[in-house]
């Protein structure tokens, strides 16, 4: 429904689910500050957001909210205009359009909403740059996939909306909510219940809570049903088109709105997003640098800005860490595997470097906290790079199996670290040193679920380092082959 007071803002046809809190926050930058920029990644629902904004705080202008569009605008020339357009406002011959701005809200008090600004950057920094020691009474609110860099500028960081968390009711999240609510628009018989909730749940987290993909998936709901959408978001990019007719083009379909912010990156920038997707969990900027190379600390920086990296946060080692949303990572990826870069080896010998650093450190009282700490942040990011190394580098794959079987037995990893050492040990030559290790490390893994499995490793060991002398795996062998034998002793005793 139209608000008096708001101009140019189409009248809302659809509810607007949660962002309560983020509305109340915006409006309360506001009455603080004269430039306000809500920043997110496309799709991420700033116009939305923006557009309620626009109708709580308009009672305080007394010339009212006005909304000037720009996502169809492409020539920087043609900003002043759009806005002077937009407040209905005519150029006088021989002044400039800007000139004719200053003067004309000089006298007036309104908030101006400018919408998509991310392509004109420049122009629209210019712009409010000019008007606002001027007209003392303008505040402006923008929206943005990076902030206009100027003194005295509030950003606003919008985030996905909340999803379910364990133990609470899907349904009290954000993302499901909206979900739901979208998808009755498209098949009045859709139903919330126990089970289509735990499906909506999964859809709208690997969705990562973006309100575009998630109403884009809701159209789908009559069509496919919730579980043939969650089994298919390996395809998400051909999946989810078909969006609101009057919308501009990048928000009809989730391909397109991820493409309009990377073609607006950089060529460095590019090749550093696509990089990166490798990660498959949070990441620190030496990780990052290790597989994009030595300088890439500033395009990493501006990819946070442009909301195409998420900002970083402490991980589970007290490391800050930056992350990329699924659906930036799988269109990352599709654009890695386009340019024939393959990051995967550097991602291996990274990982090999921490891994054998951190099993060194837990060999030591001091640093033993701090190194599986480490090793818990990069637990997903060792997976993977396990996994490429033992189908292309066998003998990274050995000592990255080797540098994390200590953790793995700490973290009673037994059952899935003793399948992965066994796999990168395969090839070994039988009593070669890395042999003797990992029949060493496949003996503690298999020493809790199966005694007898241990203890065959470990007489593996014993056979193969027996007469070389001043061997400490032989001690260690010898030592764990014992507590093997202990409860068979004792068991044979009792039945004797």
């Amino acid at each position: 429904m139209a608000t008096a007071g708001v101009h140019g803002f189409s009248p809302a046809l659809t509810s607007f689910i949660g962002r309560a809190v983020q509305v109340d926050e915006v409006a309360g930058l506001l009455a603080g500050g004269r430039l306000v920029t809500i920043t997110g990644p496309g799709g991420v629902g700033k116009t939305r957001l923006a557009a309620e904004v626009a109708r709580r705080v308009a009672g305080r202008f007394a010339d009212e909210v006005w909304l000037v569009e720009l996502a169809a605008v492409h020539d920087l020339d043609l900003v002043h205009t759009c806005v002077l357009t937009a407040l209905g406002i005519q150029l006088n011959p021989g002044v400039s359009p800007l000139e004719t701005l200053a003067a004309a809200l000089a006298r007036r008090q309104l908030l101006l909403v400018i919408d998509n600004c991310e392509h004109l950057l420049e122009a629209v920094a210019d712009l409010c740059g000019a008007l606002l020691p001027v007209a003392d009474d303008v505040r402006i609110l923008a929206t943005s996939r990076e902030p206009l860099g100027l003194a005295g500028e509030m950003r606003y960081r919008l985030a996905p909306l909340s999803l379910p968390e364990p133990g609470v009711t899907a349904d009290r999240s954000e993302a499901v909510a909206l979900f739901a609510d979208r998808a009755r628009q498209a098949d009045p018989h859709f139903a919330l219940d126990r089970d289509t909730a735990t499906l909506v749940a999964r859809l709208v987290a690997g969705l990562d809570g973006m309100p575009l993909a998630i109403e884009l998936a809701a159209a789908r709901v009559e069509a496919l049903g919730v579980t043939q959408l969650v089994e298919r978001l390996d395809d998400r990019f051909g999946l989810l088109t078909g969006g609101d007719r009057r919308a501009a083009a990048r928000q009809r379909s989730l391909a397109a709105a991820v493409d309009w912010s990377y073609q607006l990156l950089g060529t460095g920038e590019q090749r550093v997003f696509r990089l990166v997707s490798v990660f498959p969990a949070p990441f620190t900027l030496e990780a990052a640098e290790a597989v994009a190379g030595v300088g890439t600390g500033p395009l990493i920086l501006h990819l946070v800005d442009c909301s195409m990296l998420v900002p970083p946060r402490v991980g589970p080692d007290g490391r800050y860490r930056y992350s990329v949303l699924e659906t930036l990572r799988a269109y990352a990826a599709r654009r890695l595997a386009e340019a024939g870069e393959q990051p995967a080896e550097a991602l291996a010998r990274f990982m090999l470097g921490v891994a054998e650093n951190a099993a060194a450190e837990l060999e030591t009282g001091a640093a033993e906290v701090a190194a599986g700490r480490r090793l818990d942040a990069e637990d997903r990011t060792a997976h993977q790079a396990l996994a490429w190394a033992l189908e292309h580098d066998r003998d990274t794959a050995l000592r990255l199996a080797l540098a994390m079987a200590p953790w793995w037995v700490l973290r009673g990893r037994y059952a899935a670290g003793y399948a992965l050492l066994a796999s990168a040990a395969a090839p070994a030559e039988t009593g070669s040193t890395t042999w003797c290790a990992a029949q060493f490390w496949l003996g503690r893994l298999a020493r809790t679920p199966g005694y007898a499995t241990g203890l065959d490793h470990f007489t593996a060991v014993r056979d193969a380092l027996s007469g070389r002398a001043g061997s400490p795996l032989l001690v260690e062998a010898l030592n764990e082959r014992s507590v093997c034998l202990l409860p068979l002793i004792v068991n044979y005793t009792r039945s004797a």
